[in-house]
């Protein structure tokens, strides 16, 4: 019994190997799942000038009204911050609960979706698995934070 509660656990678990918790940021909200069909295993392969599609899960514990997203790779361990342009820039013109779009504020409890569809511009430049890490801020504070391992052709 122990041995199949043990198999279940660790298949759950790299299932979403590609994204963790940001562990250097203890106060922000991580997902409770992240899913992209651009991602599978411990990767996420995206094409500059193609979209980068993917459903971001978490159940927030404030309410919060506007959420900046912040977008930074890490290639050889320097920072590379990825701009977002309006209506990307800010998660709430995005954020789903219940299947339809509500935006902001959140409401504290219930699970909401950040559903990221953006553009990947052609002007990034390329890296191969290399942690990026979405962040939403709000007021210059980490709400809620993601690391993923990415490669960017």
């Amino acid at each position: 019994m122990y041995k199949i509660i043990v198999l279940a656990v660790l298949a759950f678990a790299s299932a979403d190997a590609f994204w963790s918790a940001c562990t250097d940021q203890p106060n922000a909200l991580a997902p409770t799942r992240v899913e992209s069909a651009s991602c599978s295993g411990s990767l996420c392969t995206v094409i500059r000038g193609e979209p980068l599609i993917a459903d971001v899960f978490a159940t927030y514990t404030t309410v919060h009204n506007r959420l900046d997203v912040r977008v930074t790779a890490f290639v050889l361990g320097v920072p590379i911050n990825l701009p977002q342009e309006p209506p990307y820039d800010d998660a709430c013109n995005f954020m789903y609960r219940g299947g339809v779009l509500v935006g902001c504020p959140t409401v504290p409890g219930q699970e909401h979706v950040w559903r990221i569809n953006l553009l990947i511009s052609e002007n990034y430049p390329p890296f191969q698995n290399s942690r990026v890490r979405f962040e939403l801020l709000e007021n210059n504070v980490v709400a809620a934070c993601a690391d993923i391992q990415g490669t960017l052709v």
